[in-house]
């Protein structure tokens, strides 16, 4: 079959569906709902009462419910319908942070960010998958990498913007403010429609018949890998820092961050182009080397060039791996597929987080993320060995 996308597709990158520019104004919106909180909730679990390792137990019940609700979530997409379980995910997202206005213990806490959990899984597998199907084949991965700069859009503007309202605003208005946003991205997703589903020998397949498929469980694999490097950075770099004497490790998520915005698209179209394998290799093994690279960066120059590469290569893994489970499975079993592996990726950063902190205690945190490097490099090269032998990794 040739992949190669036509002329008139390959000079009209942004000619979407209505519904398509829909998904990526609710997607922001349901982001910045999240985000808005970063900097509050953590507070308001300590005005509760909370200790350190309690506010950090209940931050981490929202990773874990997602974990854990993937495939239910994935085989709801794919039985109920993709918009249903997004607008499911937003209604959640109005009504979790005005839970918090009234969980005033911290069991309530947990049980709310678990519900809160649960929306992140809904509305992230559904949107996923209904933004792949929107847009023609040989386009997919150019469309995912555009949907995909929704999040890291918020992510520049929201978490700011919240601690600034915090220092006017009381929790309730913070958190009522939250809601409203989800409403709106629940209002947004309102006109959005379906593409038609056509049936497929795969009807029927559950979780481990899914999970079985070689592309399925060979990305997740890797979505694990890459899961656990961004899991590390996210909670061990502050302290990094600290220990390299680099005063504002804050710009390498604003560098990253960027470099994640400009690159998503690009490299989801050459995916398109050149095929799925030919860009997630390259892309992980940059991810792996940048990572390792951490290991001799003493200044802010250096963390930076450092930044600007990992997301470089997170990016254009990210972006490839999900066309290439969406390239792979059928209708019947793709919510559940692109559920797996963004549980997959969940996984990994809970484990970056969690199994990361006695190696760093023995080798320093430089050592740690050498150690990483390696063994995101022997995932890619597990990667390479058992996708090697598929016959087609674009459609």
């Amino acid at each position: 079959m040739n992949n190669r996308p036509s002329p008139n597709q390959a000079e009209a990158p942004f000619s979407y569906p209505l519904s398509f520019y829909l998904i990526m104004a609710s997607t922001f919106l349901f982001f910045f709902s999240m985000h808005l909180l970063i900097t509050p909730l953590p507070l308001y679990i300590k005005e509760v009462g909370g200790e350190p390792s309690q506010i950090g137990l209940v931050m981490g019940m929202f990773a874990l419910t997602a974990v854990l609700s993937r495939p239910l979530v994935g085989r709801l997409v794919d039985t109920w319908g993709r918009k249903p379980v997004m607008m499911v995910g937003s209604v959640i997202f109005i009504f979790a942070p005005l839970l918090y206005i009234v969980a005033c213990s911290l069991p309530a806490l947990f049980l709310v960010r678990m519900f809160h959990g649960l929306g992140i899984a809904a509305f992230t597998t559904a949107y996923t998958t209904l933004a792949s199907e929107l847009v023609p084949p040989p386009r997919r991965g150019e469309a995912l990498g555009l949907v995909g700069v929704a999040g890291p859009l918020s992510i520049m503007v929201a978490p700011p913007l919240g601690a600034t309202l915090l220092s006017r605003l009381d929790f309730s208005l913070l958190f009522c403010l939250a809601a409203l946003v989800a409403a709106f991205s629940l209002l947004t997703a309102v006109p959005i429609r379906e593409a038609p589903r056509v049936s497929n020998s795969q009807k029927g397949l559950g979780f481990l018949a899914t999970l079985r498929e070689r592309p399925v469980w060979v990305s997740c694999l890797l979505a694990v890998t890459a899961g656990l490097t961004y899991g590390s950075v996210y909670t061990f770099l502050p302290l990094f820092g600290v220990e390299r004497g680099i005063a504002n490790v804050g710009l390498f998520f604003t560098a990253y961050g960027l470099m994640t915005i400009i690159v998503r698209m690009p490299l989801g179209r050459l995916s398109d182009r050149v095929g799925r394998i030919a860009v997630i290799v390259p892309a992980a093994v940059l991810l792996s080397l940048a990572l390792a690279g951490l290991k001799v960066v003493e200044g802010t120059g250096l963390l930076i060039v450092v930044a600007i590469l990992y997301g470089l290569g997170l990016s254009g893994a990210g972006t490839a791996l999900t066309a290439l489970i969406v390239d792979h499975t059928s209708p019947e079993v793709r919510g559940m597929a692109v559920g797996l592996l963004f549980g997959g990726y969940d996984l990994g950063i809970g484990l970056g987080g969690a199994a990361m902190g006695p190696v760093a205690a023995t080798v320093g945190y430089g050592g740690m993320y050498l150690l990483l490097g390696f063994i995101a490099l022997v995932g890619v090269a597990a990667f390479v060995g058992l996708m090697g032998g598929h016959p087609e990794d674009r459609v």
